[in-house]
């Protein structure tokens, strides 16, 4: 046949709603295995055409035929001789393989797909999951390891990190997750990328040192080998041991610690010099007092004058006001005053306005189960890992108090490791976490005092909602206690001022106010 120009079409015979393709002759083929791979002409079945070419299942690469037979891989034959093995996908797409050279093609929608093998294991129904590189390689761990390992492979090492975030849900719902992916460097760089999706804990990476893949071992029968290679692999880590010149120099190019932003206010940020990759800013104070606006006034901040992209975590409101309340900032509109008519069409228009050309400008999540702590980290993993998040302004981690959570524990402990969690994730992946905590009588973070004692910075708000000065009535004073950026300096920060016309928080410097200049 000649080479298909129409694909994913409806077969004539009835059985595929999408295996159907036509090459550039008017040729047509039937790829599902229902239909038993019928040719046509002019949309009718060619009676010629079936006694020279068959569909079958073919032990080919060391793969035995009930391996096949498992993951519906058949093989199609012209005059007796194998040409093409067909993977079938879980929506019924097709991944064709050239048997005597290295070409692929491909029938139905590919780029709707992502884990092939993932209609053969349900979710969570073995302990173990291992993620290959390729189609082969999956089945032939299932044909080493058995029952132990439910087996898939990504579509290839450019789209493996896309192809995890697709099904992050099911990957995740296995206890531990093995990436098999090739001992080549585009290999072990998609392994790191698929890596950072999930929780360190769980992932571990088998890079084979016998082959270049898994495939390979079952070809040169080292079966034995590659169960124990398997059976002892160890925990994916991030490269955090460095002992030579070379991978110090490596290091100083990183800049772990680089300034992602700007603080809104003048003296905050003369003070502080920004927010930083793997810092930990807790910003403090008693009920009332103006949290949520100081944080809205750093994200607002974030959105105008960088390209990062941000997460938001607000726990007390719901989405909506969160919205609002962003599109207010950023148009300086009192858009959720209760007498202001903005509706959500011109709402919508701000936002479009924010995101701009960066569809992923900024991330809310709305359903986070603070009684599950390791779904709440897994859902702060995928906003920075899958969904590109540089800061993450979390409101407030004194939520995460609520219950007992699955550790039976009481509130100090459960945000004692919480806090100190939110700090390794931090470091870990490079992005920094603004998070909010309220203040008991003594003013330390309520539930917590590891909750201050893990942040690399410390920012305490007040303000004097009694003072008969109304001027005064719209401070809120900055206090620094805490800043352990070499260079920073802790104490006074001077004041934020709110604009009632607006409903946001301002820096009364560009008002024309003076500052004490505490610094």
């Amino acid at each position: 046949m000649g080479n298909f120009v129409k694909k994913g079409l409806p077969c004539p015979c009835g059985a595929s709603s999408d295996a159907y393709a036509i090459d550039d002759e008017g040729k047509g083929f039937c790829f599902s295995g229902k239909c038993g791979g019928k040719f046509f002409r002019n949309n009718k079945e060619e009676e010629m055409d079936t006694s020279k070419y068959t569909f079958e299942i073919y032990e080919h690469r060391g793969l035995k035929k009930r391996t096949l037979e498992l993951y519906g891989t058949r093989t199609k034959f012209y005059e007796g001789t194998p040409i093409e093995t067909a993977f079938n996908y879980p929506n019924g797409s097709l991944k064709i393989r050239s048997l005597t050279e290295k070409k692929f093609k491909t029938v139905g929608d590919m780029a709707g797909t992502h884990l092939f093998g993932k209609n053969i294991f349900d979710k969570g129904s073995r302990r173990v999951l291992t993620i290959t590189e390729g189609e082969y390689d999956a089945m032939a761990v299932v044909q080493m390891i058995g029952d132990e390992t439910a087996a898939v492979s990504v579509r290839s090492s450019s789209s493996a990190k896309a192809d995890c975030i697709a099904e992050h849900d099911y990957i995740n719902s296995f206890d531990k997750i093995i990436i098999n992916f090739d001992n080549d460097e585009p290999g072990q760089t998609a392994a790191k990328k698929v890596a950072s999706l999930f929780d360190f804990k769980k992932v571990y990476n088998l890079c084979l040192q016998k082959g270049k893949d898994a495939n390979g071992y079952l070809q040169e029968d080292l079966n034995k080998e590659y169960y124990e290679a398997w059976r002892g692999v160890r925990r994916y880590t991030p490269d955090n041991l460095l002992s030579t010149m070379g991978e110090f120099a490596e290091a100083l190019k990183s800049k772990r610690e680089e300034k992602l932003f700007d603080y809104p206010f003048e003296t905050l940020q003369r003070m502080l010099f920004g927010g930083h990759r793997g810092e930990v800013v807790v910003i403090k104070a008693p009920e009332g007092v103006g949290k949520s606006e100081f944080f809205r006034a750093i994200e607002n901040n974030v959105l105008k004058t960088t390209k990062h992209p941000i997460g938001l975590i607000h726990l007390e409101e719901d989405n909506g006001t969160t919205l609002r309340a962003m599109a207010g900032y950023f148009a300086e509109e009192p858009i959720l005053h209760p007498e202001t008519d903005s509706d959500d069409e011109h709402v919508l228009s701000i936002l479009k306005d924010i995101v701009g050309d960066a569809e992923s400008r900024f991330v809310l999540h709305s359903s986070f189960d603070v009684e599950d702590e390791d779904s709440f980290m897994d859902n702060v993993r995928f906003m920075v890992a899958a969904c590109g998040a540089e800061v993450i302004f979390f409101d407030h981690i004194s939520w995460l108090a609520t219950g007992s959570g699955d550790k039976g524990d009481d509130e100090r402990k459960r945000l004692d490791r919480i806090s100190q969690r939110l700090k390794l994730l931090a470091k870990e992946l490079g992005f920094c976490l603004i998070m909010i905590s309220h203040v008991n009588d003594d003013g330390l973070t309520r539930g917590s005092r590891n909750i201050s004692k893990v942040a690399n910075t410390v920012i305490s708000l007040m303000r004097d909602k009694t003072s008969t000065d109304p001027l005064e009535r719209l401070k809120t004073h900055i206090l620094i206690e805490k800043a352990r950026l070499i260079g920073s300096k802790e104490g006074p920060a001077g004041y934020a001022l709110y604009d009632e016309d607006k409903l946001m928080l301002v820096d009364p410097m560009k008002q024309g106010l003076e500052v004490p200049n505490y610094d």
